[in-house]
């Protein structure tokens, strides 16, 4: 029973234990014995790596074709290794090649069909793949990589969407049949990326007209106030950011899947409002906690919080934690700003531990990815003193 509740609770495990009956039962009936159970399990895994790179692959090729924006790619797993930017587009390459990795959103007009498009040719490179390892099956290598290809294409075919994750079969058959308000939340995408990369640039100003723009076209999005809140906390108005997130909560009925941004978005804002004595650590604290764990079980990834764990780490006095998970955070996020906060983090828990030396250097690392972000500012401005 407990063997059981282990398998349910880890999808991973049971596909894993599921995946090497198949290929038991499949190297059995074709007379594979021992040795092609093995080459067969060899295929499953690579198998398992290759297809969604496939996809991955196909997404990022209609993306460009399309029109769609790539804010980010990324290769492999664990530290990384070297990361670089072209025409508004980071990658990353890490040190376990075994996963590829993107961000893509909406750009311009007509946002839906792009969106499609994209979807189909991520979907025709996943067929086309597997249909060609069944043509082409001979041996128990190629046995095993179509054992593991088959249903996991399958399972991206299938409409669902999570939290950072968005399958191939949400873009072909979710997409088109969206409702309204979402239907409209997904259409303003564009504004929400041209402010975003205004932003990244450093032009506050330019990204507030989008957003101001976005705010007269539609001022009850969930996406305008997202747009509204992140232009706050740009100007470093953290309380007034909070108030605001609050009050829309308070009075809009936010789907869970946006629900769980909204609330990883209020952790973090309200941890950086308490650190800058811009709100009572009494009142906001509490909240913060609550919306960090809230936004974990409706599914929002607990490692894309490193960095609002290292700052709640860092006002509960425990810097060396904060260090640790700052840096491990900063590794992996994909923003200049978010790294931009993360070092920052660091810095300011190496001041903790009167440590500035250290807190210069990551402070350094902070200037280098958005020398103008608010915390970076007030940072340096206490490094001087």
């Amino acid at each position: 029973m407990r063997t059981l509740r282990v398998l349910t609770s880890r999808p991973w495990l049971s596909a894993t234990v599921l995946g090497l009956i198949a290929v038991a039962i499949v190297e059995t009936f074709s007379g594979g014995g021992f040795g092609g159970f093995v080459f067969g399990a060899l295929g499953a895994l690579v198998g398992v790596i290759t297809l969604p790179m496939v996809t991955q692959s196909g997404l990022l090729i209609g993306s460009a074709v399309f029109g769609l924006r790539v804010r980010h790619v990324e290769l492999g797993a664990m530290r990384g290794l070297v990361s670089w930017t072209w025409r508004r587009t980071t990658f990353t390459v890490r040190a376990l090649p075994v996963v590829l990795a993107s961000e893509i959103g909406p750009w311009r007009s007509p946002v839906i069909l792009r969106c499609w498009l994209a979807g189909l040719t991520s979907a025709l490179a996943g067929i086309a793949s597997v249909v060609s390892v069944w043509l082409l099956t001979d041996g128990s290598f190629w046995r095993g990589v179509l054992v593991a290809a088959t249903p996991l294409m399958i399972s991206k075919l299938w409409p669902r969407r999570a939290p950072l994750t968005t399958s191939t079969g949400w873009l072909l058959f979710g997409l088109p049949r969206m409702p309204e308000p979402k239907r409209t939340e997904f259409c303003a995408g564009p504004y929400a990326a041209q402010s975003y990369e205004l932003l990244k640039s450093g032009d506050v100003d330019a990204a507030q007209a989008v957003v101001d723009e976005l705010s007269a076209a539609h001022p009850d999005l969930n996406t305008t106030n997202s747009c509204q809140v992140t232009m706050l906390e740009a100007r470093g108005e953290y309380a007034q950011a909070v108030a605001l997130l609050l009050g829309h909560m308070s009075t809009h009925d936010i789907p869970p899947r946006e629900l769980s941004y909204t609330l990883a978005g209020l952790a973090g804002l309200g941890l950086t409002a308490v650190e800058s004595g811009q709100a009572d650590a009494e009142t906001l604290l509490p909240i913060s906690r609550k919306a960090l764990t809230d936004a974990i079980a409706l599914g929002y990834p607990e490692f894309k919080l490193g960095g609002t764990r290292a700052l709640l780490a860092l006002l509960d006095d425990e810097p060396e934690q904060a260090i640790e998970l700052a840096e491990t955070s900063a590794d992996h996020a994909t923003s200049p700003m978010s790294r931009a906060d993360d070092h920052v983090t660091v810095a300011r828990a190496h001041m903790a531990l009167r440590d500035n030396a250290s807190a210069r250097l990551a402070l350094d690392k902070a200037e280098a990815c958005a020398d103008w972000w608010p915390r970076v500012r007030a940072t340096r401005q206490r490094l001087s003193v």
